[in-house]
């Protein structure tokens, strides 16, 4: 089957949609936090995210967001906007207790406490590592909806606060220095960050969430050495690999969510074996 014929089919449509969508909002929330040494943040906040869908499966809520959506912008603003002000443990120790706490936390009381029937183990594995939720989406069409939303006010954000992020992620001091509140701004991306996150991971699984975030910065910084350069060349390389990773999986029948993944690993070790070539080549001369 052709990728035209594959377009017909609304599971397919779907699919392309939110994933070409969640991959521009993880991509470019991806290049400040990368460069803020952040890059694990989007795995940690995806587990904090499963442990409200855990807790949200006990108390039989159907709508697992209004849950999972506050718990995760709340552990953002607390990791992003108010972690590097305590120093009693340090930014890297937090994320990590976080991710392991809240992976526990969310696998003990899904398997301890809940009452639903049907295979928990394929929920749990489907939630952190996407499984065939990309395929399915035919039957939730609002969350796409969802993700268009949530896109258009992360790129306002971007567009409208360039300069502030840009000094934000290279010198808060400085920017202090100038009369403007880096907190406030830090507090913004938290929560934009935390959104994004939430809804990556109820479409595309944890896993697929979190490379999202790390793997179209650092294959742009192979290409770019400039802010700008850097976050348009991750945009530009998270949308193409984003489709090229679904259709490969529909017509090959393959795991989408790692499928995806695997793309956008061949495209950093390919950009960076570029990279490396051309430095050679320099030398050289």
């Amino acid at each position: 089957m052709s990728v035209a014929e594959l377009l017909r089919f609304p599971f397919a449509q779907y699919a392309l949609a939110a994933s070409i969508l969640m991959a521009l909002c993880a991509s470019l929330i991806g290049v400040p936090l990368v460069l803020k040494s952040y890059s694990f943040l989007g795995f940690g906040l995806s587990n904090v995210a499963f442990m409200g869908m855990a807790f949200a499966i006990v108390i039989d809520m159907t709508n697992f967001m209004a849950l999972v959506m506050p718990l995760t912008v709340v552990s953002t603003v607390l990791l992003i906007g108010f972690g590097s002000r305590f120093k009693k443990v340090s930014g890297d120790s937090s994320l990590a207790m976080l991710t392991v706490g809240s992976l526990a936390i969310g696998h003990f009381v899904i398997n301890t406490f809940s009452i639903r029937g049907g295979n928990i183990d394929r929920a749990v594995s489907e939630t952190l590592f996407g499984g065939t939720r990309l395929v399915t989406l035919n039957a939730r069409p609002q969350e796409v909806w969802l993700a268009l939303l949530i896109t258009v006010v992360v790129v306002g954000f971007y567009l409208f606060f360039y300069r502030r992020i840009f000094a934000l992620t290279f010198d808060s001091e400085f920017m202090q220095a100038t009369g403007q509140s880096p907190m406030a701004y830090e507090l913004q991306l938290s929560v934009i960050t935390g959104v994004v996150i939430a809804t990556s991971m109820s479409l595309l699984g944890s896993l697929l969430t979190a490379s999202l975030i790390i793997f179209p910065a650092l294959s742009a910084m192979n290409l770019s050495k400039t802010y700008k350069g850097v976050v348009l060349c991750a945009v530009i390389i998270a949308v193409v690999c984003s489709p090229i990773g679904v259709f490969t999986a529909l017509l090959f029948e393959l795991p989408p969510t790692t499928t995806i993944i695997m793309v956008n690993i061949a495209a950093f070790v390919l950009l960076t074996a570029v990279k490396a070539l051309r430095k050679l080549d320099v030398f050289q001369k």
